[in-house]
C-alpha cells in the first residue's frame, strides 16, 4: 500500500478558500476494477481515525481510500492533539462540500478509478455527511456504509453546535425529509443503547421512511451496544461484517449520472428556500454552492 497526503482548497470566502487535508492509501497493484471509498470521521475525530478500516478495505477490495480532515474537527481543530471541534459548529453543511470535494480532488489524480465502485463508509457525523453527500450528488455512489449516522439535528445535537438555524438550515440536513433523494444501495448498523445517537431516533426513523418510499437498506442492530458499538461488538468487527456484504458487485444506479462527476446542477427545495449546486464549478468557487 502507498500512503500520503494531499491538499486543496474547498469552498469559503471568495479572498480566503479554506485548504484541507486528506489522507490516501492506495494499492499497489491497480486494477481495471480498482474503486474509490470515502472514509469519514465523527465528529471531533480526525482523519486517522478510521486507518485500520482503511487499510483493510485497500487490499481486501482493491481501493483507493480517502478520509478528508473536514474544517471544525480533529486535527483541524487541534493541531496537537487531532481531539475536539470548533464552537459554533457548522455541523455537516460545509463539511459535506470539502469531503465531496476530496472525493473529487481524487478522481483528478486517478481519473481512471472504476466510476461504478464509488462507496462512502462513515460513522455518527460522518455518517451524516454521507448521507447528505449522496443528496447533493446523486447517482455517485455505488453504496453508502453508515455506522450510527446521525440523520437529522435533534435538540440535542443543535445543543452541541452552539449556533442556531433557520428552517432551511434544518432542512438542508434532514436526510430523512430528503430520502428520497438518495440512491445506491444502504447499509445500516447501530448499537441499541447508544444515548449520542439513540438508533430509535435516527437510523429507525430513516429506514422507516425508506421503507415507505419502496427501498428495501441492509440494516444490522447490535443489541446491548453504546456509540462505539461496545460491548456488542467492536467498530472494526461490525465494519467487516458490513463490508464483506456492501463491496463486493454491488454497483450504482447510473454510475454515468453521477452529477458529481458529470458537472450537473443539484436542486434541493429546503423550507423558505431551494439549494442550488453547480459541480461544473471548482472545488474553491464560491458558486459552487448558491441559495435562491
Amino acid at each position: 500500500m502507498r500512503r500520503y497526503e494531499i491538499k486543496y482548497q474547498s469552498v469559503n470566502l471568495r479572498e480566503h478558500p479554506k485548504e484541507i487535508t486528506a489522507l490516501v492509501v492506495e494499492p499497489d497493484k491497480w486494477s481495471a476494477n480498482t474503486g474509490v471509498m470515502l472514509f469519514t470521521h465523527g465528529w471531533g475525530k480526525n482523519r486517522f481515525y478510521d486507518l485500520d478500516k482503511i487499510e483493510y478495505s485497500c487490499e481486501r477490495f482493491d481501493l483507493v481510500c480517502i478520509s478528508v480532515e473536514y474544517r471544525h474537527s480533529g486535527y483541524e481543530f487541534n493541531a496537537a492533539s487531532g481531539d475536539g471541534y470548533l464552537c459554533p459548529y457548522d455541523t455537516s453543511f460545509y463539511q459535506v462540500f470539502d469531503v465531496l470535494n476530496g472525493l473529487r480532488t481524487i478522481m483528478g489524480i486517478h481519473p481512471q478509478i472504476n466510476l461504478e465502485r464509488v462507496f462512502h463508509f462513515a460513522r455518527s457525523q460522518g455518517g451524516h455527511i454521507a448521507l447528505l453527500g449522496s443528496i447533493f450528488a446523486p447517482n455517485t455512489f455505488s453504496a453508502l456504509l453508515l455506522s450510527s449516522p446521525i440523520t437529522h439535528l435533534t435538540s440535542d445535537i443543535i445543543s452541541w453546535a452552539g449556533r442556531d438555524f433557520t428552517l432551511s438550515d434544518l432542512s438542508v440536513r434532514n436526510a430523512i425529509e430528503h430520502a428520497d433523494r438518495l440512491t445506491g444501495r444502504l447499509f445500516f448498523d447501530h448499537g441499541t443503547d447508544d444515548s449520542q445517537v439513540p438508533h430509535d431516533e435516527h437510523t429507525c426513523t430513516l429506514v422507516d421512511k425508506l421503507q415507505s418510499l419502496g427501498v428495501s437498506p441492509d440494516v444490522c442492530y447490535y443489541e446491548g451496544g453504546r456509540h462505539n458499538l461496545t460491548p456488542a461488538t467492536t467498530m472494526f468487527d461490525a465494519y467487516v461484517v458490513m463490508a464483506e456484504k456492501a463491496l463486493g458487485n454491488v454497483k450504482a444506479n447510473n454510475n454515468d449520472a453521477s452529477s458529481l462527476f458529470s458537472g450537473e446542477v443539484v436542486e434541493i427545495p429546503c423550507a423558505e428556500r431551494t439549494l442550488r449546486i453547480d459541480w461544473s464549478k471548482p472545488t474553491n468557487d464560491v458558486d459552487l454552492f448558491s441559495w435562491k
